[in-house]
């Protein structure tokens, strides 16, 4: 509020107010831009509203310093440390029980616990003292199992402060030391490792195949900023303040992503990388640079993450040592955004096997198979988009694989078994003679695979199965083809509106999908419309903050929200449907995330409107294209006898509809286990789907990650799924297995599936029949 009349209006709006929310509302003086940003980050750490109200205050410390006015701020002393002891201050004393002490994850609770209160709070070990509000102080006092610290506070909620302190390491700080004792002793880690006689690293198999070569380290490191003396220092500290806004952002949101990956203990870690990056003491540091030194942002603040990082390694614990990395990582976000420079380019000199923390689908989509010969991730899950991407190209792929990936340097010699999940760090030549032969096994069977995918597949009693193939791109049709694949059942659009600062327009649509028609040259091509929300953001949508995505504002319930995205796209399928010289190209366009009848009639009239606006420019479409819809969410499955009757085909989502019936994020590995397409619950209504189409004179395909398990595929028949489509490189041994099978026996497989009592059931009982 930075003129009279602003103020006024402010304080008239709060007036009309009633009094619970007036209550609630709080009035301040920052900048609208930094103050908001700045606010928000503080917020997310559970801060009292005067914290964050004080934060988005700080701000204004810019302006401030250019007009000669003062802010309140925290006080404090050299590094940010408390100053003098009040006398007047309350204390307790602690024995930290902790397996690890107050490493990253206890220390960042403890401060944000400490955050949420006024008080003026300093921790004590011995003679050493920091402020109990700095999560650098905290980890950097070195805090073990067994030591004694003293917290004291001074100020209106001391006592309450205290007890919130208390009553936190009551609760171990929030650690599990069974946890903590796998992942974060580095030491323990490694001579595990070396005692095993493979000497590998055990993950989640996400893309078969053998890969051996060196690795190339997908972790960016510090940029390098330049010294020189800067004219403004208080245009150097909003510079600075900016780039902490726009990075703790990006944090706040890695710490989401990971949650549901790794779950909530372990993805804390980025609570702590969000607490640095707003520790006090550091800003403290680096300000007081800026002020007296004359110094330029980016100087002044690696400086000051250099001195914070040698301070954690020079520290006796490893595992402390080892947190200089997180340092550097938060000091690399920030130098990123003050020096304009973008994280390096997957692109290797030599084709190496990428190691990386996790990949997004638009990192994996761009991804040259003739470069990247394998994938390593320390998260992740097997049913990412990004594992789905990495089989569709044909990289071996492991994800989940932790921590311990981070002692492989980079061009050191790796090999990676897709299948079985295992990543040898040091292979000796024995190793690699041995994998080396997995490796062309592997590579001839390909090549085999895709001679024998050429043919049709159908059972002995001649029923036919059409089998065709996934694709993110017109650029993966060609290769598709090689495999056998007979069409695209699955068109991800999506993918063309990632990595890019604005949705495609119309022409760009249309380009892509007509390339893909050209590429298929008359074979079907379902195009499924814009499926984003859930695990698949794009930030120009502005999708909003939810606290479930997945139960959101997703797929066709934003297309419908949003007919300025939705039309366009319709516009874009329906002129692909003819070839240049006006045939039907065999395209049919497919719905996402149906769960109602209103929704597929919803989408039909949209598509009509689309009709009648081509009509009216003279443009032509294929009148008579199919329309289907995404079977992924159990109220579909409930009402699919009226559904079928609104559409032309059903194609079968498994690995949405498998964690929604059973309740499981399937980018979470503590609920990994439930997240499998051949529980009893799920082949039932995979069964009821097909019966209802088929009763409707209608047919059912299947798009999700089953489709392409051939020890599926005999059940999949019997259930009454005609029609297949899965990553190329599944597409032969589907084929294969097809040709080896009779009607009558699919469906005697499907009815003795459909009576067991779990998954581990189901594929005990499909196992036996492949062996047999």
């Amino acid at each position: 509020m930075d003129l009279g009349s602003a103020l006024l209006s402010a304080e008239m709006a709060l007036e009309f107010l009633p009094p619970e929310l007036d209550g609630q509302v709080f009035l301040s003086a920052a900048p609208l831009v930094e103050g908001a940003m700045a606010a928000a980050v503080q917020a997310s750490t559970g801060a009292t509203p005067e914290l964050v109200l004080a934060e988005a205050q700080s701000a204004l410390n810019a302006k401030a310093s250019q007009l000669g006015i003062e802010i309140p701020e925290f006080q404090a002393g050299a590094n940010g440390a408390a100053t003098a002891s009040d006398p007047t201050a309350m204390q307790i004393s602690l024995v930290v029980t902790n397996r690890l002490g107050l490493h990253a994850r206890p220390a960042a609770r403890f401060v944000t616990t400490a955050g949420k209160f006024d008080a003026d709070m300093i921790v004590h070990k011995g003679q050493q003292a920091a402020n109990a509000k700095s999560i650098n102080q905290v980890a950097t006092l070195g805090v073990r199992q067994g030591d004694e610290i003293t917290v004291s506070a001074s100020g209106p909620d001391a006592a309450a402060a205290l007890a919130a302190i208390q009553t936190l390491a009551a609760e171990n700080f929030g650690d599990v030391d069974d946890e903590d004792a796998v992942e974060n002793k580095a030491p323990v880690i490694e001579q595990k490792v070396a005692s095993e006689s493979s000497g590998a690293i055990n993950g989640i198999p996400a893309s078969p195949g053998v890969a051996i070569g060196p690795a190339a380290l997908y972790r960016p490191s510090v940029p390098e900023a330049t010294a020189y003396e800067a004219d403004d220092p208080a245009v150097e500290w909003s510079r600075l303040q900016e780039a902490i806004n726009e990075a703790a952002q990006e944090i706040v949101a890695l710490q989401k992503a990971s949650a549901k990956q790794v779950g909530q203990a372990k993805a804390d870690i980025f609570e702590a990388h969000a607490l640095i990056i707003r520790d006090p003491a550091l800003s403290d540091a680096v300000r007081q640079r800026l002020m007296n030194s004359h110094e330029n942002a980016e100087w002044a603040w690696q400086q000051e993450i250099s001195v914070l990082a040698s301070a954690y390694r020079e520290m006796d614990d490893p595992y402390m040592q080892a947190r200089a990395t997180d340092v550097e990582d938060v000091g690399r976000r920030v130098l990123q955004k003050l020096l304009g420079e973008q994280p390096p380019s997957m692109e290797f000199a030599e084709p190496s096997i990428l190691v990386a923390a996790d990949l997004n689908p638009s990192d994996t989509a761009q991804l040259d198979p003739e470069r990247v010969l394998g994938i390593c991730t320390e998260f992740g899950g097997a049913t990412a988009h990004s594992a789905i991407l990495a089989r569709a190209l044909g990289i071996p792929a492991i994800v989940g694989l932790g921590h311990a990936i981070w002692t492989i340097a980079e061009g050191q010699t790796i090999a990676v078994d897709g299948e079985s999940g295992l990543c040898w760090t040091h292979p000796d030549n024995g190793q690699l003679a041995e994998l080396e032969t997995q490796r062309e096994k592997w590579q001839a069977d390909r090549q085999q695979a895709k001679i024998a995918g050429q043919g049709t597949a159908v059972t002995w009693d001649g029923y036919s199965i059409e089998v065709a193939a996934n694709v993110g791109s017109p650029n993966d049709i060609t290769r598709a083809l090689e495999f056998g694949a007979e069409g695209v059942g699955l068109f991800r659009t999506e993918f063309l509106f990632m990595d890019r600062e604005e949705a495609p327009s119309e022409e760009e649509q249309y380009e892509a999908y007509h390339q893909a028609t050209s590429e298929l040259n008359g074979a079907p091509l379902i195009i499924r419309t814009l499926d984003v929300g859930g695990d698949k953001p794009l930030p120009y949508l502005d999708l909003g903050e939810e606290a479930n995505p997945f139960l959101g504002w997703r797929g066709i319930r934003f297309c419908l929200d949003r007919p300025q995205i939705f039309k366009p796209q319709l516009r874009a399928i329906l002129r692909a449907s003819v070839t240049d010289d006006g045939r039907p190209a065999n395209v049919k366009v497919m719905f996402p995330m149906i769960g109602t009848v209103s929704e597929v009639r919803a989408a039909r009239r949209m598509l009509l409107e689309a009709q009648e606006e081509l009509r009216a420019i003279g443009l032509p479409f294929d009148e008579r294209m199919e329309v289907g819809i995404m079977v992924e969410v159990p109220s579909a499955v409930a009402v699919a006898d009226q559904l079928a009757r609104e559409v032309d085909f059903f194609s079968i989502g498994t690995n949405d509809l498998t964690q929604y019936t059973m309740a499981a994020d399937r980018g979470n590995s503590k609920v990994a286990s439930l997240v499998n397409a051949l529980q009893p619950s799920v082949l039932r209504l995979i069964k009821q789907t097909a019966e209802a189409g088929r009763t409707a004179g209608i047919w059912t395909g299947m798009c999700g990650e089953l489709a392409g398990n051939s020890l599926a595929t005999p059940l999949l028949l019997g259930l009454g799924v005609t029609e297949l489509s899965m990553s190329a490189p599944s597409i032969p041994q589907v084929k294969e297995t097809v040709r080896n099978l009779t009607m009558p026996e699919a469906q005697r497989i499907a009815h003795e599936a459909l009576e067991m009592a779990t998954a581990d059931d189901v594929v005990a009982y499909l196992q036996g029949l492949q062996t047999g």
